[in-house]
């Protein structure tokens, strides 16, 4: 009956795997790097199908592709790595580069198709098989998930002030799917060798590669509960095309003298403080943190909470809110207006300009636009096919 249950397991998991990787290759997700994730979840796959099928038909039928599955975790460590450097920095595809790190997999095949392989070199052997064979297979994965961590590392120090809400989701996904991925390849890579030294001793084992199936899982759950982690590179504020913002004049409104009167704010204070304000709003962003406010904002503007709040009303006629809110609104639409950003969905875009919910970004851009994101969305998308027809 256990035997039963731990098939199931690994089957559901494997098409869970084979789902999202479909789904990968329909967003055309490959061509910004995702095509080497597609591949990791196809060994994965593979591997949990050898695992499901009976060991004795395999050697009996299929002995040169059982033992090939065997040395499948050297496919991980290069596929983590490479995913990881193409969705961190846009760079043209170098395919003879990129196949390097796949040789000593191309060796191993090489070795096991070859006829005769048992009379092989003692290096081949001692490279490919036994206890050396999986210390160096986890030596590999350790290498390359480590040199992927170093990347991430890098582009984070760069890129960490300036990186969306959206991206810097994703960078803490990257992070966790890498680490992930080493702990779970490399236990896989040692059960593989356990399971071939000592069947059918251990062969209980077996039970851990239902770990492939709780990877692929995860990695699938989190693809559903946020959308726009696997979607193109990710990229830092500054890297975004502009697009041209339609422009909405600000509303004046006229205070009544004497509500600020006592604070004594000189007219060239009040000046300063208004360019350092829109300073930190066009050139930092300061609005694209959810957590932004109002303390925080006069602490940037290098002044106090009042200051900011008589020159927000009297010089821009917003409250505090109403004036981040329309800076995030123009940022909305300005995604909802690139065409690099279709494929996101409105609750990504939301994070994206810094509201932390759907539902008021929803009401606040439906209150400044007089129109919800999606119909402002499909509106801009009709305007931009009727000017290329």
């Amino acid at each position: 009956m256990s035997s039963y249950v731990n098939i199931f397991l690994l089957l559901f998991g494997g098409l869970q795997g084979l789902l999202l990787s479909l789904l990968l290759i329909k967003k055309k997700s490959y061509r910004t790097g995702y095509g080497f994730l597609v591949a990791y979840l196809l060994v994965m796959i593979a591997q949990v199908i050898f695992k499901v099928m009976n060991k004795i038909w395999l050697m009996d039928n299929m002995q040169i592709y059982y033992a090939l599955s065997s040395k499948l975790p050297l496919l991980y460590g290069p596929l983590v790595y490479l995913f990881t450097k193409n969705i961190l920095r846009k760079r043209e595809a170098t395919p003879g580069r990129d196949s390097l790190h796949f040789i000593p997999f191309a060796l191993v095949t090489m070795f096991i198709l070859s006829p005769g392989n048992y009379y092989s070199p003692g290096w081949i052997q001692f490279l490919f098989y036994g206890g050396s064979g999986t210390i160096i297979q986890i030596i590999s994965l350790l290498v390359y998930h480590y040199f992927a961590l170093a990347e991430w590392q890098q582009h984070f120090e760069k890129m960490s002030d300036s990186l969306s809400n959206t991206g810097q989701i994703r960078m803490q996904w990257l992070r966790k799917f890498i680490v992930a991925s080493f702990l779970v390849c490399a236990l896989v890579s040692l059960l593989l060798f356990l399971m071939h030294e000592y069947y059918p001793t251990l062969n209980y084992l077996r039970w851990g590669f239902v770990l492939l199936s709780l990877f692929i899982y995860w990695i699938s759950y989190e693809a559903i509960n946020k959308p726009a982690l696997l979607v193109g590179t990710i990229k830092d504020n500054w890297q975004v095309k502009p697009v041209p913002v339609l422009s909405i004049p600000h509303l004046v409104i006229h205070k009544k003298a004497g509500k600020y009167a006592s604070t004594g704010l000189k007219e060239k204070e009040a000046s300063r403080i208004l360019t350092k304000l829109e300073q930190l709003m066009q050139e930092q962003k300061i609005y694209l943190s959810p957590e932004i406010t109002i303390e925080k904002l006069a602490e940037l503007a290098e002044t106090n909470r009042h200051c900011v709040s008589q020159v927000l009303n009297e010089r821009a006629g917003h409250s505090f809110y109403d004036y981040i809110n329309q800076h995030r609104v123009n940022e909305a639409k300005r995604l909802l207006m690139d065409p690099e950003y279709s494929n996101l969905k409105i609750a990504s875009i939301a994070y994206d300009a810094g509201f932390n919910s759907l539902s008021a970004f929803n009401d606040v851009f439906k209150k400044v636009t007089g129109t919800t994101p999606s119909r402002f969305k499909k509106d801009e998308q009709t305007v931009s096919n009727q000017q290329r027809g």
